[in-house]
């Protein structure tokens, strides 16, 4: 029965509700929607596939769980980075809201469950974050949560912990296939610990994509200003951290009429002084660690010189380049959003889920999007950076069935891959808001060239070495570059070491 109901849910286009999956048990809620591999045209409510991908294992088709429950601890749905991610209520006719409630029902009627129930906590070490209850849960032998999805940045400490298992080992390697496509395998590279990977995240998380920092620029503002053609600059390789400086410096006008420099103004960029420096790191296609050729990652001084450049550029772009507008810390991306939405300014360095905001659908002026600048024009590619804040996925090291909890991430992402980021990506970034064939373009491009490096996703483990000597220097107005660099230089070797013997003293 099983299998014949997989079938009725790949071939119709909506169908009648047995039982809820994402919602409970209730028989008036309708099953998953979903369109045939190669459809391109769906309504707003339906999932979006776009090209043919590689089909799920059979063995997965064969699974049957009886009936269980499959409970998910996972960040507050309110939160703007992870909201509609993991599990939402009720079909909506939101298009993202339905494809996450129509892929929850796909992992449940593929592999024979209940439910999947879904529970919160945030991210930290506050009282009650995720940390602590997975911590609770380990210490007594409990076996309430069978995923744990959480920060990259704050939740990764539960490795070093002892709180969750190698993902390839403990029977949960036995359906999770971390080199599928739905899986983010340019990040598993660098999230690799010798042969053990305890965190994985991929085509689930759509806070990865949405992290993403993009350019906003304003059309209107680029012609009226004579500015050529910024897509041109793009693709001819000429969008580098010196054109951005010498472009925006001449673009500043008092709008108000006082002598202060603020937020009713008109600039020629708009950024932070605090999470935007992290972004250069991709961009400019630097690192402070490399492969040690043995599974691990080593302290790479021979990138001194390199980033000590690019912190002078970024340094005199956000502190001292007169076409800029420091919008402050982290609450300073709304600022640039409003500032931007309403005409203020050239550029804005934004995270891409700010196209979804309705200031952004409201925007007067015609805007784009660019990738983040190179650091200069010998760099072949652009690349792009993700915010530390998306989810990744850990099993916790007491969950009843270990093996069903792979199985449960390798569909979910399977559907993921198949349904949920194309609905995301199709109908609402680029068939939405960026609604000319260039950004169109250039989102594949900033979408497909990510970049992350080891020291990035294990920062709270490593005490951010690539944080300390960029935006910490840049937060402080402080030019002393080689002073924190010759501090990380004595450092970061040690903490590395210190992180590998961690990891290689686990049991699991």
């Amino acid at each position: 029965m099983k299998r014949i109901c997989a079938l009725i849910l790949m071939i119709l286009f909506i169908v009648p509700a047995i039982l809820s999956c994402s919602g409970g048990e209730t028989d008036s809620k309708p099953k998953p929607t979903t369109t045939e591999p190669g459809d391109t045209t769906a309504s707003d409510n339906a999932n979006v596939v776009t090209k043919e991908i590689e089909p799920m294992s059979d063995d997965l088709e064969a699974l049957d769980y009886s009936g269980k429950t499959v409970t998910i601890l996972s960040r507050p749905v309110k939160d703007e980075w992870t909201q509609t991610e993991i599990w939402v209520e009720e079909l909506t006719n939101d298009p993202v809201n339905d494809a996450i409630y129509n892929r929850n029902a796909f992992v449940c009627e593929t592999l024979g469950l209940k439910e999947i129930k879904n529970e919160t906590a945030k991210s930290g070490q506050s009282s009650g974050s995720i940390i602590e209850k997975v911590n609770i849960m380990v210490s007594s032998g409990d076996q309430t949560y069978d995923i744990v999805a959480g920060s990259v940045y704050y939740d990764t400490p539960a490795i070093t912990q002892g709180l969750v298992y190698n993902l390839y080992d403990n029977g949960i390697d036995t359906y999770l296939d971390a080199s599928k496509p739905w899986w983010a395998n340019y990040w598993i590279e660098q999230a690799e610990t010798g042969d053990k990977l305890y965190c994985i995240t991929g085509a689930p998380a759509l806070s990865l994509t949405r992290l993403m920092f993009v350019m906003y620029f304003n059309k209107d503002f680029c012609e009226a200003e004579g500015l050529e053609d910024m897509y041109s600059v793009v693709d001819e390789g000429r969008w580098t951290i010196d054109y951005l400086n010498e472009v925006i410096t001449p673009i500043y006008r008092s709008l108000n009429g006082d002598d202060e420099r603020d937020e009713e103004d008109q600039y020629g960029l708009l950024i932070n002084h605090y999470e935007n420096c992290d972004m250069f790191w991709s961009s400019f296609d630097m690192s402070m660690v490399r492969s040690d050729g043995e599974g691990w990652f080593e302290f790479d001084p021979s990138q001194q010189e390199k980033i000590s450049s690019a912190f002078e550029k970024v340094y005199y772009l956000i502190r001292e380049n007169p076409g800029t507008y420091d919008t402050g810390s982290s609450s300073g991306f709304d600022v640039a959003r409003d500032m931007f939405s309403a005409g203020n300014a050239l550029f804005a360095a934004l995270h891409l889920y700010y196209a979804e905001s309705k200031e952004m659908r409201n925007m007067q002026n015609e805007y784009g999007i660019l990738p983040i600048p190179k650091f200069d024009e010998k760099q072949k590619d652009y690349y792009t950076y993700a915010h530390d804040q998306y989810t990744v996925f850990m099993v916790p090291k007491t969950v009843a069935d270990p093996e069903m909890s792979g199985a449960v991430l390798e569909v979910m992402a399977y559907e993921s891959y198949r349904s949920l980021q194309p609905t995301y990506y199709d109908l609402v970034l680029k068939g939405r808001y960026a609604n000319d064939p260039q950004s169109r373009a250039m989102l594949d491009m900033i979408t497909t060239n990510v970049k992350v490096d080891s020291s990035y996703i294990y920062g709270m483990q490593l005490a951010q070495p690539e944080v300390d000597v960029f935006r910490s220097l840049i937060y402080g107005a402080d030019k002393s570059f080689a002073t924190y660099w010759a501090k990380q230089t004595r450092m970061l070797p040690f903490r590395i070491k210190t992180f590998k013997d961690e990891i290689e003293k686990l049991e699991y």
